[in-house]
């Protein structure tokens, strides 16, 4: 088949246009561009309004199979993070995942441990509350109540504010082993107690700011929250609210500040969220940014992530079109005959070269993994997929 390369920004303003005109205009517009061409293209409608494309490619060190999922923004589905077994440092399969939360389709999502307490690396905020932190300046995924996404690279600091007396306290991290000198926000999702020593303080909360405001709306009340008890450790974490942990050095060092922390007490969770970002229930994080404005943007230095990440492999990325469609990307790496992976650098230029206005990468190798309906659609890697800390599964909105 001929082959053809592609430059195309304004091929994604209407997702109904896509599966009729991709593959002609591709044969027929010989665009110079070295990165990679377009081979063949098979599409299938999923649900009205969510479109899945399988493209054959060609790069520079053979052939490659780009999975893609589309989602109109008027169509009644969107994607929001699910953690695997709803505890942090479990794992599982995408598919479980997956049908778990009756998805219609889902990827595997963030970074995390392979190895050691398979905790997760980076962002993840479900339903308005924070699971895990973001200590690296990387990109987040948001996803607002009504569905639609936004990107923006920050690192995310905590810290709970005493409402009756204005004092506050940060925190060391969350729902993560608590260590010398911490103050660690515990919540069920790390397991029905803290456990903890006893040579510490620990402070119980119950929530009572509204897990989802009506109407839609967005909750921009902030995380507040009773003091209900306390107790030296292993405390029993409630099932909606959170169990503030004080190691002894923290103790010391934060003593003047406890005397707030009485029984009736109101506490607020408050962070330095970007502006706007308060709004948004759901957050992921991951990286590196790949396409930002309809620019590539790749800074593997100021993410922090080791240039080796760069050699082809399976590849996970979201993006957003030009028309607002938010866009699931799966790369397989296999056998060298039938897809050899991609690198970033050439997963970037893709998301460019198709108009895409921002495009962040996930967790890729053996955990790239796309699911769709009622099975795995791609060839993950490792053979079967691999258990995975979470997915981003596209689900009904409302």
């Amino acid at each position: 088949m001929m082959k053809r390369s592609v430059s195309l920004p304004w091929l994604f303003g209407n997702p109904w246009r896509l599966p009729l005109l991709i593959l002609p205009l591709l044969l027929s517009l010989p665009i110079p561009c070295s990165a990679w061409q377009l081979d063949q293209q098979w599409t299938r409608v999923v649900r009205r309004g969510v479109t899945f494309f399988h493209f054959r490619l060609t790069f520079e060190q053979g052939p490659a199979h780009l999975y893609m999922l589309q989602i109109d923004p008027d169509a009644h589905y969107t994607i929001r993070p699910v953690i695997a077994n709803n505890c942090i440092g479990s794992l599982a399969p995408v598919d479980r995942l997956a049908q778990e939360v009756q998805a219609v389709a889902a990827i595997n999502g963030g970074f995390f441990d392979t190895k050691g307490q398979h905790l997760p690396v980076g962002l993840i905020r479900i339903d308005y509350r924070y699971l895990f932190e973001q200590f690296l300046a990387r990109p987040v995924l948001g996803i607002d109540a009504d569905g639609r996404i936004a990107f923006a690279t920050f690192t995310l600091h905590s810290r709970i504010h005493l409402l009756d007396s204005g004092v506050e306290i940060p925190l060391s991290g969350y729902n993560r082993a608590r260590k010398y000198g911490n103050v660690v926000a515990f919540s069920r999702e790390y397991g029905p107690t803290t456990r903890t020593n006893p040579w510490g303080r620990e402070i119980v909360l119950r929530r009572i700011s509204p897990r989802e405001m009506p109407g839609g709306m967005s909750n921009l009340l902030g995380q507040r929250y009773l003091v209900t008890g306390e107790s030296a450790g292993d405390s029993v974490i409630p099932e909606d609210g959170l169990v503030v942990s004080f190691h002894s050095s923290a103790l010391h060092q934060f003593r003047e500040r406890l005397g707030g922390f009485y029984p009736g007490a109101e506490v607020e969770l408050r962070t330095n969220l970007p502006g706007g970002w308060e709004a948004f229930p759901h957050m992921l994080g991951g990286g590196p940014m790949l396409v930002k404005d309809g620019a590539v943007v790749l800074d593997y230095a100021g993410e922090q992530f080791e240039a080796k990440m760069n050699s082809p492999a399976s590849r996970t990325a979201v993006g957003l079109t030009s028309g607002g469609e938010i866009a699931l990307i799966v790369i397989d790496r296999g056998d060298p005959t039938y897809s050899v992976g991609a690198t970033w650098d050439q997963l970037a230029l893709i998301g460019r070269d198709l108009g895409f206005s921002d495009l962040m990468g996930f967790d890729g190798g053996g955990s790239s993994t796309m699911f769709i309906e009622d099975r795995v659609i791609n060839l993950p890697s490792g053979g079967t997929p691999r258990a995975v800390a979470n997915i981003l599964a596209v689900v009904p909105t409302g």
